[in-house]
């Protein structure tokens, strides 16, 4: 998921397209043939676009195809490595450990290994929170992902159909169930992360929810157990929590004005800037949403003058004065904005309010 967010970025940013064609090296093809990894065969000197690598990336696990999009990024592993770090830290992921733009193992990663003291044994590791903060920054950034992801099986290239991983996909997979709008997102399997799978679905008006299920069993390559997981943690979901939606311009209780000491006025109003969808529990109204502010100038307070309509901060949502557990912090950001304007007052006024603060 790492590796097609950044091809996601880099083709935001116009530096790829979906179009570019990627020619396969020796080593590429070789480790498209091993056996021992789930896999599209490439053929060397070949050439397949961005998107069909995507494609197969995503509905198919394939990791040759992961690893040669990564070099296509940036040239090398070491330095794809180094992006994937710097993407992390952006996205305000915490501990992740990354070698490969596929997840295998360095030693599986064959002529594409990282060397310089990188153990073969060295894999790629992410928290559950971390996982679900990268998916859900990927269904934000590209919400046209889930037209991939949500394919039961691939044709490559033309030629053989492969099937899809997801079990819980509607059109004939084995673990699609009623009222489970399963429509993504990616598993992953290993011997030390078991059968992984982070899902995605959506309810009537388009809520969408992400899970994220790590070491479930594995028997065998059609074990359903890490669907079976999922579809339990989604169900619980959406038998405990429901959804309810914050109309833009609403003044959120905790958050709904910021202090301006050398204005006129020595506090402005803050609202939403957007209309936000936030899931609390079924037993709690929408009146048990609240904020805590958080101004971008990092301090307590704003400097007159104030302009109005203007983005100054944000509001991290909590539900009964408590943070929000299934989320990390930064991903419960409400973006506000000013009410009004606010000028600078005169020196005189500023002077007398400060002798009387002094007293």
């Amino acid at each position: 998921m790492l590796t097609v967010y950044i091809v996601v970025q880099q083709i935001q940013a116009g530096k790829l397209k979906w179009t570019d064609q990627v020619k396969i090296s020796p080593a590429v093809a070789k480790i498209s043939q091993n056996s021992e990894l789930t896999n599209v065969p490439l053929v060397s000197g070949e050439s397949y676009s961005v998107r069909e690598l995507v494609n197969a990336s995503l509905v198919v696990s394939a990791n040759a195809a992961a690893l040669v999009l990564g070099q296509k990024v940036s040239g090398s592993s070491a330095n794809f490595r180094k992006l994937m770090q710097t993407t992390a830290k952006q996205l305000g992921i915490k501990g992740a450990k990354l070698y490969n733009a596929a997840g295998v193992t360095n030693g599986l990663a064959g002529g594409l290994k990282l060397t310089g003291g990188v153990s073969d044994d060295a894999e790629n590791k992410m928290s559950a929170q971390g996982v679900a903060l990268l998916a859900s920054q990927l269904l934000q950034e590209m919400p046209s992902i889930t037209q991939i992801t949500k394919k039961t099986n691939l044709n490559f290239e033309g030629g053989t159909t492969y099937e899809g991983h997801n079990l819980l996909l509607k059109g004939g997979q084995s673990q699609a169930q009623p009222g489970l709008n399963v429509d993504g997102l990616k598993s992953g399997t290993s011997d030390a992360a078991g059968g992984s799978f982070v899902g995605t679905a959506t309810k009537r008006g388009g809520h969408r929810i992400v899970t994220v299920v790590l070491h479930a069993g594995n028997q065998s390559p059609t074990d359903p157990a890490r669907y079976q997981q999922t579809a339990k943690l989604m169900k619980y979901v959406y038998k405990t929590f429901k959804p309810v939606t914050i109309a833009a311009g609403t003044k959120l209780k905790g958050a709904s004005s910021a202090e301006v000491p050398n204005g006129k006025q020595t506090t402005v109003g803050l609202r939403t800037a957007n209309i936000e969808s936030v899931w609390i529990p079924k037993r709690d109204g929408k009146n048990s949403v609240t904020g805590s502010l958080q101004l971008d100038n990092g301090e307590k307070t704003l400097t007159a003058p104030v302009v109005n309509n203007v983005a100054v901060g944000n509001a991290y949502f909590k539900v009964d004065g408590t943070s929000p557990t299934y989320l990390p912090s930064n991903s419960s950001a409400i973006s506000l904005t000013t009410v009004n304007s606010v000028d600078k007052a005169n020196i005189f006024v500023r002077a007398w309010r400060a002798i009387v603060n002094w007293f």
